[in-house]
């Protein structure tokens, strides 16, 4: 098992190190010079071709590609991300305000998806071709094409404007988390209920179901004491991936309602070329996919003893 987890280990660093030299050269290319922005900022029209070279000789900009992003790497490791150029802070400072606002909405959001996605995907295989299995199927996939920005939209028009129940701008109290959490979790929520009701049917016809009947078992009986614990491991690795793609419906959720995350400032260093913040935020994001990702394929092989042979074989 150790083998098995250093393994695991050493590819996630790898992904990470892949990852974070491919947004370094991504966000290098983008159009821009990251010596100009400085020094109009340090001296706004006074900035001229001597102090922006200066600034690029300072900052080692032109260095070679590979030089740059091992100078990078390695301050980065050191736990310096660098300044943000629109801001001014260092962007551990950044993400000291700005990381717990972000896990919020991202904890409250998953924790919703799974419990919609469990009790709607229940509720479709207890009614197993009825009514409520079809009217569910439709909202599912109804709720996994809608965009989290029109969804916001209707949520704030129905709930904030129309009824006046919850705020619709900002983090003022529990209840303006509420429909943050419902905007990002419908999508995720939608497409794991339909991954629990695919695969409690295909639990369904497996001989252990079969057993449980013949133990005198109703359906809902079957379902829950035989078959939902056998999808155990196919609903955890789509909700790790699901999680992780929660993370992009951060950015529009959080612009959205107002709420001073990671995404928000994301979506502010794009607008103002924030070079050292976009690819600040970029690896705070690969380090999240990965970890993420490992987190979750780990728990997999805990809950599952076949895939530790698999590994092992």
């Amino acid at each position: 098992m150790r083998r098995m987890f250093l393994r695991r280990a050493g590819l996630a660093l790898f992904l990470m190190l892949a990852a974070t030299a491919l947004t370094f050269a991504i966000v290098t290319a983008a159009p821009g010079n990251v010596a100009a922005l400085i020094a109009e900022r340090a001296a706004g029209a006074g900035a001229d071709g001597e102090m922006i070279k200066r600034i690029a000789d300072e900052l080692g900009l032109n260095d070679p590609l590979p030089v740059r992003y091992v100078h990078w790497l390695g301050k980065a490791v050191a736990g310096d991300l660098g300044e943000s150029l629109r801001t001014g802070k260092p962007m551990m400072d950044e993400f000291a305000e700005r990381i717990p606002v972000t896990a919020l909405l991202l904890f409250g959001g998953g924790v919703i998806a799974l419990v919609l996605s469990i009790g709607l995907g229940l509720w479709g295989a207890v009614s197993n071709g009825g009514v409520v299995d079809r009217l569910l199927h439709g909202a599912a996939l109804i709720g996994a094409s809608t965009p989290n920005f029109f969804v916001a939209a209707m949520l704030v028009i129905v709930f904030a404007v129309g009824l006046g129940w919850v705020p619709s701008f900002g983090a003022s109290g529990a209840t303006s988390w509420l429909l943050p959490w419902f905007t990002i979790a419908l999508f995720p929520a939608s497409v794991l209920a339909r991954v629990v009701r695919v695969n409690l049917q295909e639990a369904m016809s497996r001989p252990f179901a079969t057993t449980g009947f013949a133990k005198g078992l109703s359906r809902r009986g079957v379902l829950l004491r035989e078959a939902l614990p056998n999808i155990a491991v196919p609903f955890i690795t789509t909700f790790g991936a699901q999680f992780t793609l929660m993370i992009i419906g951060a950015i529009v959720v959080e612009r959205v309602f107002g709420l001073n995350g990671v995404g928000a400032f994301f979506i502010e260093a794009i607008r103002f070329r924030d070079f050292v913040g976009m690819q600040a935020v970029l690896t705070l994001f690969v380090v999240f996919f990965v970890s993420v990702n490992l987190f979750v394929d780990l728990i997999a092989m805990f809950a599952d003893p076949r895939l530790r042979r698999a590994r092992r074989a």
